[in-house]
């Protein structure tokens, strides 16, 4: 089986994450990807990140009617979310995961636990956009990793969160059925109608 992994804090999820992992899909042939929500990611301030069960729910909204993607908890309850120790353990002499990574997180993976572990225990493939600069990528990283375009939706989480707090919309840029769910249970500050 050549399964992808996508592993990210998904606070929330948007068209942007979703198109990423449906280029992957189909550039490398994946059998399936498998969408992994950080439990207690190591990079975020305590408090900060949204309840860990909102952002399965809303995962598996936003993936809901693709049968070439999963929701996966893989991440230890107790202890900080290192994607090296998820990939150790899915790991195996017969099975190498693959691992979905945008090129945001691509300029951070050398600060990330045990980075050269990480290009060691997966096949680590990028998503770019077109004209992406890798000159501030060290290359001892960008010549482990493979990297692809696709036609995303160039929006962060961070910035997602901000409109439903300043009461914007962000009708298009998140599935219809994560928009509602923020609105219902309150997340981000949002508010009835917004």
């Amino acid at each position: 089986m050549k399964d992808g992994f996508f592993g990210g804090t998904f606070d929330p999820p948007h068209l942007g994450h979703l198109a990423l992992a449906q280029e992957a899909l189909e550039k490398y042939s994946l059998d399936r990807v498998y969408f992994v929500p950080s439990r207690n990611p190591p990079h975020k301030i305590t408090g900060t990140v949204t309840e860990f069960k909102y952002r399965m729910q809303m995962l598996e909204l936003a993936i809901e009617g693709n049968s070439s993607f999963s929701v996966a908890d893989l991440e230890t309850r107790d202890f900080p979310s290192y994607t090296v120790d998820m990939l150790q353990r899915l790991s195996t002499s017969e099975f190498v995961p693959w691992f979905i990574i945008g090129m945001d997180s691509l300029h951070e993976l050398h600060t990330w636990k045990q980075p050269h572990r990480i290009l060691e225990l997966a096949r680590v493939v990028v998503g770019t956009r077109p004209g992406f600069d890798t000159g501030s990528v060290a290359p001892e990283i960008l010549g482990k990793v493979s990297l692809f375009e696709f036609p995303g939706v160039w929006i962060s989480s961070s910035e997602l969160r901000r409109r439903v707090k300043d009461g914007r919309s962000i009708s298009y840029l998140v599935p219809d059925r994560v928009e509602s769910y923020i609105r219902s249970r309150g997340l981000y500050g949002a508010e009835e109608g917004y």
